[in-house]
């Protein structure tokens, strides 16, 4: 098997104004996707026994030894202004602070919208309504934080084989706590990044690392 990975979009780096005098934040996601086709995915859940073909995540997809048929990276996104509102509020408790991106209040959220994004008014993937168009899946455990400079915080998610079912055309996080296809304030980030089309029975992980510099 083979893996293609593919580099698009530019780091954007944004000044918000939230209240606080000459505040300038930048930060940049890399979105990674892994795909594993239908047989490999039916097997892999033969052979953990499982009966609900839930995502598996790519941990245990290397238990058998399969890897993904292909891989793809995008660099690029917008941190929005309610995303950073939150980020404040948890960091200063002013407002009181909220729900964490951890591992039970985060999804990432695929979507078949192509409306450009804006980082000032955007509150949500642009893509219609229904699991035929956008599909927020819950993370499969808590966020990864390393780095020195920049610092960055990755979070994975595994969509199934019934998840995300369309076109993947845009990505974001927000802060629910289980899958669904409506989002949950805040979403953090919103990106555009043509991916291809998910089929039904494949998984496909996503995964978003988040630079802070």
């Amino acid at each position: 098997m083979s893996s293609d990975h593919a580099h698009a979009g530019d780091h954007l780096g944004l000044g918000v104004s939230l209240g606080l005098t000459d505040l300038i934040q930048k930060a940049t996601t890399t979105w990674r996707v892994d795909r594993f086709d239908e047989d490999q995915t039916a097997w892999a859940h033969d052979r953990f026994g499982l009966r609900s073909h839930r995502g598996l995540t790519v941990e245990e997809f290397a238990v058998f030894g399969i890897r993904p048929y292909q891989t793809t990276e995008t660099v690029g996104n917008a941190v929005l202004q309610a995303g950073w509102a939150r980020v404040l509020a948890n960091l200063t408790a002013v407002p009181a602070a909220t729900a964490v991106y951890d591992a039970t209040h985060t999804r990432i959220g695929a979507g078949d919208g192509v409306t450009a994004v804006n980082a000032t008014t955007d509150t949500d993937l642009s893509a219609a309504a229904g699991s035929t168009h956008r599909w927020f899946q819950l993370v499969s455990g808590a966020p990864t934080v390393g780095g020195t400079i920049p610092k960055t915080c990755a979070w994975a998610a595994s969509f199934g084989t019934a998840d995300g079912n369309f076109t993947w055309a845009e990505f974001g996080i927000d802060n629910g706590t289980a899958s669904a296809n409506t989002v949950t304030a805040p979403l953090l980030n919103r990106a555009l990044s043509a991916q291809g089309t998910k089929a039904s029975g494949q998984t496909w992980v996503a995964t978003a690392t988040l630079s802070f510099t």
